[in-house]
């Protein structure tokens, strides 16, 4: 991921640039006035951005994640399965800088668990336990 401050013709005349150096490597890019991806991370313009020039961030899911969190009736201890609903909402804070994105994150993962046979209850009252 890189930043540039400059007009998308100059970035795009970069990477042919770059693209035209070795015959078998190519470089890659998303070019967007608004938001870059990196790792787990999307980097955007927010709401703080008009106000005081801060970039956001939010979790970012690839297009074919299916959240194949380990099912409910696995063979995993229940400590396991309740550490891990405990520990995943901090990675989550993590990942998010505002408050809406961060229940956005929250509510998904609890649907993505219900789907996954956890009971709503269980999951529910994990959260709520160890709020963030």
């Amino acid at each position: 991921m890189s930043i540039w401050n400059t007009n998308k013709d100059k970035v795009t005349q970069f990477i042919e640039q770059a693209n035209s150096y070795h015959p078998t490597i190519k470089f890659t890019a998303e070019v967007s006035d608004t938001e870059a991806t990196f790792l787990n991370t999307k980097v955007y313009k927010g709401d703080r951005f008009a106000q005081q020039s801060r970039l956001d961030i939010k979790t970012h899911f690839k297009a074919a994640k299916r959240f194949q969190y380990m099912h409910f009736l696995s063979c995993h201890p229940p400590r396991v399965k309740k550490g891990f609903i405990q520990s995943k909402p901090f990675r989550l804070l993590r990942t998010n800088s505002s408050e809406t994105a961060f229940k956005t994150a929250i509510s998904q993962f609890k649907t993505n668990l219900i789907d996954r046979g956890y009971p709503e209850t269980l999951v529910s009252t994990t959260l709520t336990e160890n709020s963030i």
